[in-house]
């Protein structure tokens, strides 16, 4: 499955690219004016009978199964606001932690399937149950489609003079199996896939050192020579990256971040591991069509916004669209990807 996947994700990104170029255009067909009443109604040539497209006369809650103030929380209440104005009802964010998101996916799995409550979801899903969190797969929601990734890089300090690149790290580490410390976020979590990726691909070695504490943590450990080699996400510790105290050598990324034009990819060094962690929405299984497409229009047009576009770059984070069957078939990849690395590492539950 891993070449398929590298294809679905090389395609996938080329889509996302096309559709962040063809935003622009889009803005006409949001600019009506603003009578919340009217606007109910999609921008859409009336394929769903009108009797139906009442949705939504009620406020929607939006589940996020994280806390709040982290990258999750920030991103989700800034696609409920901009969906808000596409939809005329207000979106309610409603923060339910726990379980590495399978608490909030569980009160969505629960909840009626009406189009009334909706949840953001990430990578997580994909690892729920072989982690032993939760039964909860993609199948037992209704995908609306993707929003946002946050890639993993590889961070060395600044004045690191072991290695300087992926490459030298690389070949030091062939030389001295095991003696790097690689510190990453939780046991399980995508950033330590993320390092059992990069091993997997060079045929080397290293000593794991999860950190539960995010990734400031983890970006102090690093700066302090508590860990050797750091794999995160830069968005997490753009304080010791802009204070010069680390620097990112390597994205796992298809193409290299925006927000890091300078920084090459693992792929440009020689090593295809792409390691990314997506953001997306469901609804309850089984929510009507006609709904599922008005649910769908409101992200889309959230994700085309001025506002969200501003945001994500300014969060040093990367805009990732896909409309819901795309993002259903990129979550099942996500699991053809994670759950064998999981099962390596001997973290699989069953």
């Amino acid at each position: 499955g891993g070449v398929n996947m590298k294809k679905v994700l090389a395609i996938l990104m080329a889509v996302a690219m096309t559709l962040s170029l063809a935003a622009c255009g889009k803005k006409a067909e949001t600019s009506q004016p603003s009578a919340p009443s009217e606007s109910t109604t999609p921008a859409k040539p009336a394929e769903t009978p009108s009797a139906e497209t009442s949705f939504p006369k009620d406020n929607i809650t939006m589940i996020i199964p994280q806390g709040l103030g982290g990258g999750s929380d920030l991103i989700a209440r800034t696609i409920a606001s901009e969906m808000e104005k596409v939809l005329g009802v207000s979106v309610i964010c409603k923060n339910v932690e726990g379980g590495s998101t399978s608490i909030g996916l569980q009160e969505l799995a629960d909840s009626k399937a009406d189009g009334y409550t909706i949840a953001m979801t990430m990578t997580n899903l994909s690892t729920l149950s072989t982690l032993g969190y939760s039964e909860l797969t993609r199948d037992d929601f209704t995908s609306l489609g993707a929003v946002n990734f946050d890639a993993a890089c590889i961070m060395i300090r600044t004045d690191e003079d072991r290695f300087t690149d992926l490459n030298s790290l690389v070949e030091y580490s062939k030389a001295h199996p095991g003696e790097l410390n690689w510190g990453t976020g939780a046991a399980g979590g995508m950033w330590h896939l993320a390092i059992l990726n990069i091993f997997n691909a060079a045929g080397i070695s290293g000593n794991v050192v999860p950190n539960s504490g995010g990734g400031t943590s983890v970006g102090l450990a690093l700066a302090n020579g508590d860990i050797d080699v750091a794999v995160f996400s830069p968005v997490d510790c753009m304080a010791q990256i802009d204070a010069n105290q680390i620097v990112p050598i390597a994205s796992m990324t298809e193409e290299r971040m925006e927000a890091l034009p300078d920084v090459p990819t693992a792929k440009e060094s020689g090593y295809d591991v792409v390691t990314m962690s997506t953001r997306g929405y469901l609804a309850p299984k089984g929510t009507p069509a006609d709904v599922v497409a008005i649910l769908e229009d409101a992200i889309k047009q959230a994700v085309e916004s001025d506002t969200y576009q501003n945001f994500i770059a300014s969060q040093q984070s990367n805009v990732f669209y896909l409309n819901g069957a795309d993002y259903y078939d990129f979550m099942t990849g996500e699991v053809d990807t994670y759950v064998p690395l999981l099962q390596q590492a001997g973290l699989a539950k069953k």
